[in-house]
């Protein structure tokens, strides 16, 4: 998989490094082109940037993991840094949890900007069972396949909501107009108030680039990172 990297220092590493995973028809260069590198780097926080190109075909051959893993993350983490953060939206969105579900031990936050958290029965489920906090959760699997992750995923989100599995820093984002907005409410319903960001704005780079100045400004990103 190919990634772009941009450091504080080539000499030595940041405190934190942030991983940033596109969505759906984006690239990693778009975290540059719509100034997130930019207002990250403005903030003068401790903090080296890559961005893996996981682009849809990972995800639907079972490969992300591993690439990730593989070509963005283990490299990148070889410098030594105190704390990894992953950042992504729509399908990158989904993708950090799946990443940090699978990699619970070495990812110390995520920030999930309008993720994607799966077909429409699914959400339905939840929902009319009174959302995720009461859902019936099937049963833990060891792995996830293109069968059965989505349910995975919820049920690793309850599981850690309720204190039962180690888990990051979950921060969530999206616009109130956004078309995953429905799905993404349920997932802010299990995280404290002040891990959830909501504006108005729809499902584009202008709402997360909001967004995620909101988060850098005042999460424990911005406090750690320093």
């Amino acid at each position: 998989m190919r990634s772009v990297a941009w450091r504080r220092s080539a000499a030595a590493p940041a405190r934190c490094l942030v991983v940033f995973l596109p969505g759906m028809g984006d690239d990693a260069e778009d975290f540059e082109r719509n100034g997130f590198v930019a207002d990250l780097s403005r903030r003068g926080l401790s903090v080296d940037m890559v961005a893996g190109n996981a682009t849809i075909g990972y995800y639907a051959r079972g490969t992300f993991l591993e690439r990730t893993a593989r070509d963005v993350i283990g490299p990148a983490r070889a410098r030594g840094y105190q704390q990894v953060w992953l950042i992504g939206m729509s399908l990158g969105g989904i993708g950090t949890l799946y990443y940090a579900r699978a990699h619970t031990a070495e990812v110390t936050g995520i920030l999930a900007l309008a993720p994607y958290l799966g077909e429409r029965p699914l959400i339905d489920e939840i929902d009319e069972q009174g959302g995720l906090a009461s859902w019936q959760a099937p049963a833990r699997v060891d792995a996830m396949t293109p069968d059965n992750y989505q349910r995975e995923i919820w049920r690793w989100l309850q599981a850690v909501a309720r204190g039962r599995e180690p888990g990051p820093d979950m921060y969530l984002g999206f616009g109130r107009s956004d078309k995953l907005a429905r799905e993404d409410s349920l997932l802010a319903d299990a995280l404290p108030d002040d891990h959830v960001y909501v504006i108005p704005g729809a499902h584009d780079w202008t709402t997360w680039r909001r967004l995620f100045d909101e988060f850098i400004a005042d999460s424990r990103l911005a406090r750690d990172c320093r």
